[in-house]
Parts: C-alpha cells; sequence; structure tokens
C-alpha cells in the first residue's frame, strides 16, 4: 500500500473536527492568556493615574480600537493557517488595512498640528520601551496561541507562527494601552506598531521549530 493510500484509509474513520471547536480552542486560550497578561501589567506597571478622564477622549479608543483589530486579524488568520493545506487569502490583507488606516489619520494630525510639535507626537516620552514592552507582554498569549495550534494541524509553519506573533502583539498593545499615557495616533503608528510587527517576525521566525509535528 502507497503512503497516501495508508493516509486516506486511516483519515476515512476519523470524525470531522469542528471549526467551532477549533475557534473555541483559541478563543479560550487567548482570553486566558489575556487576562493572565491584564493582572500582570496592572501589578507590574500600573494603570495609568488619569484612566478615567482618559477614557472621555476620542484618541484613547482610536488607540484602543487599533490595538484589538489586529488581535481580530492575528486570531481570524492564526484560525485559518490551523488547517491544513489553508491559504491565508484576504485575511492576510487586513491588517496592512488596519495599519494603513492609522496612518492616514496620524498623518492628517501631524498635518494640521504646528511644526514644532510634531516631533513630539512621534516620539512620545516612552519611545524607548513601548515596542519593547508590548513584545513582554505578549510572550504569555503567544505562547497560548502555540499551544492552540498544536492542537491543530498547520502545515505553513512560518505563517502560522507570524499569525500567533499578530495575534499576540494585538492583545499586549491593548492591555499595554491601559498602562501607556500616550494618545497621538502618530506615536501608535510607530510605536506600538513596531511593537507589534516584532511579535509577528519572532512568531515567523520560532514557528516552524514550535508548530513541527
Amino acid at each position: 500500500m502507497r503512503t497516501d493510500e495508508l493516509i486516506a484509509a486511516l483519515a476515512a474513520d476519523a470524525p470531522p473536527v469542528s471549526p467551532g471547536g477549533l475557534r473555541g480552542r483559541l478563543a479560550a486560550a487567548s482570553l486566558v492568556a489575556a487576562a493572565a497578561v491584564a493582572a500582570l501589567v496592572l501589578i507590574w506597571l500600573g494603570m495609568r493615574p488619569d484612566i478615567h478622564i482618559a477614557m472621555r477622549q476620542a484618541a484613547f479608543w482610536i488607540k484602543a480600537g487599533y490595538a484589538l483589530a489586529l488581535a481580530a486579524c492575528g486570531f481570524s488568520l492564526t484560525l485559518r493557517m490551523g488547517r491544513p493545506g489553508a491559504r491565508p487569502g484576504p485575511a492576510l490583507a487586513l491588517a496592512p488595512a488596519v495599519f494603513a488606516a492609522l496612518a492616514g489619520l496620524a498623518a492628517a494630525e501631524l498635518l494640521l498640528m504646528p511644526e514644532s510639535l510634531r516631533a513630539h507626537a512621534v516620539m512620545g516620552a516612552s519611545w524607548r520601551v513601548c515596542p519593547l514592552l508590548i513584545m513582554l507582554i505578549s510572550a504569555p498569549v503567544f505562547a497560548a496561541a502555540i499551544w492552540a495550534l498544536r492542537g491543530m494541524a498547520p502545515t505553513r509553519l512560518r505563517l502560522a507562527g507570524a499569525s500567533a506573533g499578530l495575534l499576540a502583539g494585538g492583545v499586549g498593545a491593548s492591555v499595554y494601552g491601559l498602562h501607556c499615557q500616550e494618545m497621538s495616533p502618530a506615536f501608535v503608528t510607530v510605536w506600538y506598531s513596531l511593537g507589534v510587527v516584532s511579535c509577528a517576525v519572532i512568531g515567523a521566525l520560532l514557528g516552524p521549530r514550535l508548530l513541527r509535528w
């Protein structure tokens, strides 16, 4: 019996895997890790002292929405790449589209403000630590996403790892936003994005090793 015939024979009696089960596995792992990360950040870094004032401003929700949108893109792509032979399809274009939307808003913000304020809008006061903290905060979520993927059947391991990194980075950035006092869309576009992209790159590098069958 040839190898492909043996695989077909073994798979013939296997019950189908529910897409809802895979989605639930990934969602549960991500939510548990996100809750743990939120508790860690509140204990370690603390919530920004003016959170009650910041939540009344549109910029706060733009920042949160951006991070959560990236996390949603990562979730969708991770779920897709957990299936054997799956192609990323349109899901791969969602994150760049989200980034482009915020980048357009940031460009408009910079054009409308005095030139003397533009450098501070981009650099803020925490640009040195922002990407690094997002990466550190994202680590537990990345581990949870990898655990969920190992229960699936990914075949494009580098892309699956990058997807898990994108999911983790988006969740980490959204949680970090509870501590970070930077509000400028220009700052978020540059430094939050750098932190999230770094997570995706690390995921792509580690994916083949962590997800190998």
